[in-house]
């Protein structure tokens, strides 16, 4: 049969396998990725990633002033991975970045177990679409550079690997948490210390203590938990792996990485950090690999192999499915949802005060009304929350307390939304305003909102004399003084402020905010430093204040 006549399959199958699993798994990630974005509304976790874009469009990106009462944005979460907003968005960037997460991975595993790691790949390319289902961009972003990373590696390309690290670290930390634990399982394999091996470790080993002085500089507030349920699962999937992966020699890394996977739920279940929960995440990649171990050993025992695949499926399938599938309410994700709350802000509210809304089920909250020029009390990060905010999250909250929260946060006008609720961070707040028993008073009724106003609220700057802020921008502030002295600013404090006007010096005040000085009464303003030469300044000066 001469080459005119063959057909396409059987063209396509003298294609190397490494080239052909890769682009078949990335042609599957592919058409599931379309499907999701033309048919499902945005998940929950994409107002975190669009807010985040958009203050990049703003040249917000040291410090924003509408979440929190304060916030590193990009630095305490991802450094990199926004920046390309100008070009293309979180949204696109996420669908890109999961089909080449598809095929680095067919790569990576077919380079290393050959045909048993086909259906592996195939269904890695179904599971790597977890991060669409969510709203994860970020970390999409990370895994996939992770991945280029791991296939880097794999060929010996040292100096792109280590290349390849930074990169990931910059895009997500977590993602660079998954790469540690991988070349941790590679390195249990055969448990080598050539001079290669010394060298990328090193390297790594580099990055994390510059994530720590990052961090330690910009600071954020916040662990997050790891729920008993999770580490269950984790436990489960993993024991089931290792007791299938340990019977085949060539499956040992494969048992490794469960083993790694275990021990760090642990270790992370037993130790707060901001990691927490989120290392379940590599739930993505249990069935996948033990697909491969069931290519590996025949599909034997079988019995117990078809136990793992259960359990690895049901865990790293089905919770994205189940919360695709109970959002019953995507109207929060329009902006027209939350045009009556907006025009009401705008005739009202004025820059002396924060906002605050019971947060909605997919917390879009923190997306809308920043956008149109609000600060939020509350923002995105359930770390954030959890460690800022604990009374929010008590089963009851009485009003005295209620109230004094809002006077300690400048809060004048409080949201309440006819829409699901988050479940944890929202019930007792609501049901304390719907009782009538909050001491605060309906003001306004407006499509789906209803409005309620904080009597005699606390303005966000108070003195010696009367303060006025006129503009509160993400970045800055301005406003004006009646009296020299110091004056408490509701902001959360960071020395990275460049004054003007009356306003001479900052340090920090109690509960973590920030005192002002001023030398008379006038305009004042303080902008959140841009300039590289005068941030490093900054940070050399005295990063963590000084009286005044």
């Amino acid at each position: 049969m001469s080459a005119r006549s063959e057909s396409p399959s059987v063209l396509f199958a003298r294609v190397p396998l490494i080239l052909r699993e890769a682009v078949i798994a990335a042609l599957l990630c592919l058409i599931g990725a379309v499907l999701l974005k033309t048919l499902t509304p945005l998940p929950d976790d994409a107002s975190a990633h669009l807010y985040r874009a958009l203050l990049v469009q703003r040249d917000a990106v040291l410090w924003d002033n509408f979440w929190y009462g304060g916030d590193y944005p990009l630095i305490s979460y991802s450094a990199l991975a926004y920046l390309p907003q100008q070009v293309v968005g979180p949204v696109t960037l996420g669908l890109f970045a999961v089909v080449a997460s598809a095929a680095s991975f067919a790569v990576l595993v077919v380079q290393r177990w050959g045909v048993a790691a086909v259906w592996g790949s195939r269904v890695f390319a179904l599971l790597a679409l977890g991060p669409l289902f969510t709203g994860g961009y970020a970390y999409a972003v990370g895994a996939a550079a992770m991945l280029v990373c791991l296939v880097a590696l794999q060929n010996h390309r040292h100096v792109l690997g280590a290349l390849l690290g930074a990169i990931t670290l910059g895009l997500s930390p977590l993602a660079f948490v998954f790469l540690g634990l991988i070349l941790v399982a590679v390195w249990l394999e055969h448990r080598r210390l050539d001079p290669r091996t010394i060298v990328v470790a090193a390297w790594l080993s580099g990055l994390v203590v510059l994530q720590l002085v990052i961090g330690w500089l910009f600071p954020s507030d916040g662990v997050y938990p790891f729920l008993v349920g999770h580490l269950i699962a984790v436990l489960a999937v993993s024991i089931l792996g290792v007791a299938i992966a340990r019977r085949r020699p060539e499956a040992h890394l494969i048992m490794w990485l469960m083993i790694v996977w275990a021990v760090g739920s642990l270790l992370l279940f037993a130790i707060p950090t901001p990691v927490g929960d989120n290392l379940a995440r590599l739930r993505y990649f249990a069935f996948p690999m033990i697909v491969i171990v069931a290519g590996l050993s025949s599909w034997r025992p079988r019995f117990l192999i078809v136990v793992a695949l259960i359990a690895s499926f049901g865990y790293g399938a089905l919770p994205d499915l189940y919360d695709a599938a109970t959002r019953t309410d995507s109207r929060p994700t329009q902006p027209q949802f939350w045009q009556p709350a907006v025009a009401f802000l705008k005739q009202h509210q004025t820059p002396d005060y924060r906002v605050e809304v019971v947060q909605t089920s997919g917390r879009w909250e923190a997306y809308w009304i920043p956008q149109a020029g609000f600060p939020l009390v509350r923002g995105w990060y359930r770390q954030v929350d959890l460690a800022e905010n604990p009374l929010l999250y008590q089963k009851r909250i009485t009003a005295a307390e209620y109230q004094a929260w809002l006077r300690a946060r400048a809060v004048r006008y409080v949201l309440l939304p006819d829409t699901p609720l988050d479940t944890e961070g929202a019930k007792s707040e609501a049901a304390l305003l719907r009782s009538g028993q909050s001491g605060l008073t309906l003001v306004e009724t407006t499509g789906a909102w209803q409005v309620f106003e904080l009597p005699d609220p606390t303005p966000l700057m108070t003195g010696p004399g009367t303060a006025t802020i006129t503009n509160q921008g993400h970045d800055q502030l301005t406003g004006t003084v009646t009296a020299p002295g110091r004056y408490l600013l509701r902001v959360r404090w960071m020395p990275y402020w460049n004054l003007e006007g009356v306003a001479d010096c900052v340090a920090p005040g109690p509960q973590g905010q920030t005192i002002v000085r001023t030398t008379g009464q006038g305009g004042f303003a303080l902008k959140a430093t841009e300039r590289a030469d005068l941030l490093v300044e900054r940070i050399f000066a005295a990063p963590a204040g000084g009286a005044c």
